[in-house]
């Protein structure tokens, strides 16, 4: 039986890409073995509890990949100086890093000095030398590594697997990585992404060929294609909500502004009746980083707000001693959610993609004074992944909180519109592909076509 052997980095690889069993079908054509960094910060999941037959853990050398990993932040910048479109990448180390740490990095990433740099860091890490061990005693046809294309293993599997002549293959994991990333050793033999706009991404930053490119769509969106697990009626009744009224969903981010500004704003408004017959959901981002002097959700007395009932266990609050830790979330949940929804609001997360892909109209509440608050916004609110979603999906931007009833109130007439559901599918393709065969399938016959 041919060999296949997969390298997991992260509890976020974990939630997307096990928990959707992507790889149910390659398990049944093929012998797995599953790599794990030992004793990491990255994973926290307890493997066992996973059910993989075959495992191994190799250590990982923090101070070595910390090389790995700035060479591969300077490379961003080298890529960026050749293609206006991703200059926003330039602009976020700038805004983000110190002026020193920064000015370093653009001076290593001039064209004279960035390929001398890079050969001399390359040495100085040698070889993966455990890595190469786990490779040599499984011995695999394939090795594939679901990834956001930088971290503990994909620079060295690049180079591990073409020095050893095994077909690699690559499966992005989150919308932004093919044009926020770099391939500091090579590009791997194939790389999966969601859909069109990656595919770009990919040839124009990446610098790889079409043909080594394969449209997929996204594991963890896998769930979507089934019906959802709870009706409207019963998440309403949940929330203790009369099902007449419109369910206005707002879906948090990871780290941008104070997310309660925006639902007081939003329950006000409510309040005030410019939002006629609404109720607010608060869905916090799994892993949400509370902004500085933020209150805590439980602290506010809320009118017509609601935390998803979902979430509570999960809500990361100001008072916690590790308030920005990562939880892994179902996405049941999500779809149910957004299959109730009348409407979707976020200020700049992934969710927005989902929303589109259930059909539900979409706005964008970041304001130009959120912006000018934000480092984090100023970084991203200009990068292409996100102008191309504003565009592609034509999402209205709340520049200004006073015209924010009306923007909710034209997309809310959407609501019930069919015609404009099947748009916002059709859009939403561009970004996620949803064809009817499933993430596992295609993958395997990938594999085996690779093989063949």
């Amino acid at each position: 039986m041919k060999k296949v052997q997969i390298f997991i980095e992260h509890d976020i690889i974990i939630r997307h890409f096990l928990h959707s069993n992507t790889f149910s079908e390659l398990e049944k054509n093929f012998e797995i073995q599953y790599v794990f960094p030992l004793q990491d910060q990255r994973v926290k999941t307890d493997i066992d509890t996973l059910g993989l037959k075959s495992v191994v853990k190799i250590p990982v050398d923090r101070n070595r990949l910390a090389k790995l990993r700035h060479l591969a932040k300077i490379k961003t910048i080298n890529t960026a100086r050749k293609n206006h479109l991703y200059r926003f990448v330039q602009s976020q180390w700038e805004i983000f890093l110190k002026f020193r740490v920064y000015l370093r990095m653009w001076i290593r990433s001039l064209p004279i000095i960035f390929p001398l740099y890079r050969k001399k860091i390359i040495r100085q890490v040698g070889p993966y030398t455990e890595m190469e061990k786990a490779i040599v005693n499984f011995s695999p046809d394939v090795i594939i590594h679901p990834s956001v294309l930088e971290g503990l293993f994909i620079s060295d599997l690049a180079f591990l697997s073409d020095k050893k002549k095994i077909p690699f293959i690559a499966l992005m994991n989150s919308w932004d990585n093919p044009s926020t990333k770099a391939m500091i050793i090579k590009p791997p033999d194939w790389l999966v992404v969601w859909g069109e706009q990656t595919k770009w991404h990919s040839i124009d930053f990446l610098g790889m060929k079409p043909e080594q490119i394969k449209i997929f769509g996204a594991a963890q969106f896998e769930v979507y294609r089934q019906p959802p697990s709870k009706t409207r009626e019963v998440i309403c009744q949940s929330l203790d909500v009369a099902p007449s009224k419109k369910l206005i969903l707002y879906a948090g981010s990871s780290k941008s502004v104070n997310e309660m500004k925006h639902l007081k704003f939003l329950d006000e408004s409510v309040a005030k009746g410019d939002l006629m017959n609404c109720h607010i959901i608060f869905r916090p981002h799994p892993w949400r980083t509370p902004a500085e002097n933020e209150p805590d959700f439980y602290d506010v007395p809320w009118k017509n707000v609601s935390m998803d009932p979902s979430m509570t266990r999960f809500y990361n609050s100001p008072k916690q001693t590790n308030s920005s830790k990562i939880n892994l979330t179902d996405y049941m949940d999500t779809h149910n959610l957004l299959n109730a929804a009348d409407l979707l609001i976020s200020n700049m997360s992934t969710i927005m993609i989902e929303a589109a892909i259930h059909g539900k109209p979409v706005l964008c509440m970041v304001s130009d004074k959120d912006i000018k608050a934000s480092k984090h916004l100023r970084g991203t609110i200009n990068s292409l992944y996100f102008k191309e979603l504003l565009e592609k999906l034509e999402v209205p931007r709340c520049s200004d909180f006073n015209d924010l009833s009306v923007l909710c109130n034209n997309l809310l007439s959407q609501a019930d519109n069919k015609l404009f559901a099947k748009g916002q599918k059709e859009k939403a393709d561009f970004f996620v592909n949803m064809d009817p065969k499933p993430y596992s399938t295609k993958l395997n016959s990938l594999v085996k076509n690779i093989l063949s």
